[in-house]
């Protein structure tokens, strides 16, 4: 190649690279320019499903003003007729509308009534003296007479007895506890008869393992029960406790669970028409 080529391509190799100098300058101020107006990249994540349920199960329960100045309402007058008033108890859609107090035995209210008198197979629906009258012992027991038909007005717990048959006890699911502080809800777990000195009868339990130990014997007992239950000794519960008309020394047992406070928001919207107060007195 002659020197004069050499000068020639030499010329044309410097001008291709100016070319492409300069295009890579305008592609990447163009690149500066669009993400100036457009601002710093932003990433928006949508939770999961799992996220979501988990954070609603997560919120507490808060009582409304409303709840507050309808509880006032509520205990207001009971309190007045008897000053030993500590809850109101009622199923829905069952005659089981009742107040609820708790005196320093678990004999007086077997014949005394709520507005003082003394009527036997009568009384009043009682806590066991044993437990917190604000329900937060591991298992409160209530108890009441099952009248049917030793008396004209056989409501009480007499429809506790009803339980005992299955297609009852799924139409009738829940149990809603009243107090001056707020509304506790239950949900039907299991249905037992024992003798009247069943040694399920306690209040306290050593460990959660001795609790547990107790329900599932209640659980598996059970004639009638929700099915596929795992009973859980972190939960609360409940026992609507009876006699049967037809065997005194037999006792009929509702076992309920509480709603914990972290599932209640979620409860009441699904279930909220199907536990207003109804009342049968």
């Amino acid at each position: 190649m002659s020197r004069s080529s050499r000068r020639k391509s030499k010329k044309g190799l410097s001008i291709s690279l100016i070319l492409s100098i300069l295009v890579f300058l305008a592609a990447l101020g163009f690149f500066v320019w669009k993400t100036f107006l457009s601002g710093p990249e932003t990433t928006t994540t949508t939770p999961t499903a799992n996220q979501t349920t988990t954070n609603a199960a997560a919120k507490p329960y808060t009582v409304s003003q409303e709840e507050k100045d309808y509880l006032n309402q509520r205990f207001e007058p009971l309190v007045q007729t008897n000053a030993e008033t500590i809850a109101y108890v009622y199923a829905p859609g069952t005659n089981l509308d009742e107040p609820v107090v708790q005196g320093t035995d678990n004999a007086t209210y077997l014949d005394k009534t709520f507005d003082g008198g003394y009527e036997p197979f009568m009384g009043t629906v009682f806590m066991d003296t044993d437990n917190k009258k604000d329900f937060s012992d591991r298992l409160t027991w209530l108890f009441g007479h099952a009248r049917g038909s030793l008396v004209p007005d056989s409501r009480m717990f007499n429809d506790v007895n009803f339980y005992s048959d299955q297609t009852y006890f799924n139409e009738h699911p829940y149990v809603v506890v009243e107090t001056p502080e707020r509304k506790f809800y239950y949900e039907a777990v299991a249905m037992v008869i024992v003798p009247e000195n069943t040694a399920f009868y306690r209040t306290s339990f050593d460990s959660d393992e001795d609790f547990q130990n107790q329900l599932q014997n209640v659980y598996d007992l059970a004639g009638i029960k929700k099915p596929n239950v795992k009973v859980n000794a972190k939960d609360h519960y409940l026992v609507l406790s009876t006699c049967r008309e037809d065997d005194s020394t037999l006792r009929a047992n509702l076992y309920l669970r509480r709603v914990p406070d972290g599932e209640l928001t979620d409860f009441l919207a699904a279930h909220g028409d199907q536990l207003a107060y109804v009342p049968t007195r």
